[in-house]
């Protein structure tokens, strides 16, 4: 199927229009005015068709950005991960980075470090290939956090949407702006009362976050 430009389709329209004038002009002085109307009806469907063409080449609905309260933190990548291990999380290597697990009573925590962004975005088999925790069976509860050390700008486009909450998950995701040292949140969640407290804990005890209120106060 033939494509139109947007310059082409405005340019049968002025055409359509510059022919639709003239027929009008030619026919006040003919008498067999029937030719010239077949003419007219073409010439007026041609310039509709065109004209709709133009104006939706012309005019592309932008969706606003959603606009998501954000938070950071003071953050330090090496001290995060020494101090998940020396709170008891089991630390697994991934193709996109690493994986830290703790179970407590029946409430799995989990963070996730990605340090291969492209290994992250483009799974393969080998990716997938996890460990299998049978005590996560019994888990009725789950906070996970994703820290994005390595980025790109298709996943800052879809961090957001990373973060949310349901009747037992708590998830988060973050990326490190290792130029300032901060670990910035671009949609920060409000935990339920039944998460807040495994995820004050999470975040204070196990990541060791410190909120930038400085930072905070100027978005």
């Amino acid at each position: 199927m033939l494509k139109i430009k947007k310059w082409q389709a405005w340019l049968i329209v002025a055409i359509t229009l510059a022919i639709a004038i003239a027929l009008i002009c030619i026919n006040l002085y003919v008498t067999q005015k029937t030719v010239i109307i077949i003419f007219l009806v073409i010439d007026f469907l041609i310039m509709t068709f065109s004209l709709n063409t133009a104006i939706s080449l012309s005019i592309k609905f932008k969706p606003k950005p959603k606009k998501y309260p954000s938070k950071s933190f003071n953050f330090n990548p090496s001290i995060m991960m020494d101090n998940l291990i020396k709170n008891g999380f089991k630390e697994n290597k991934a193709i996109y980075g690493n994986v830290y697990l703790k179970i407590a009573d029946k409430t799995a925590y989990k963070v996730i470090v990605i340090t291969d962004i492209e290994a992250y975005l483009n799974p393969n088999e080998q990716n997938n290939q996890k460990s299998s925790n049978l005590n996560l069976k019994n888990c009725t509860r789950f906070i996970g956090q994703e820290i994005f050390l390595q980025y790109n700008d298709k996943a800052l486009q879809t961090l957001p949407d990373f973060s949310f909450q349901g009747k037992n998950i708590y998830y988060e995701a973050y990326y490190y702006d290792n130029e300032n040292n901060i670990l910035i949140e671009p949609n920060a969640i409000t935990a339920s009362i039944e998460f807040s407290d495994d995820v004050k804990k999470m975040k204070e005890d196990y990541l060791g976050l410190k909120e930038n209120i400085n930072e905070n106060s100027d978005k």
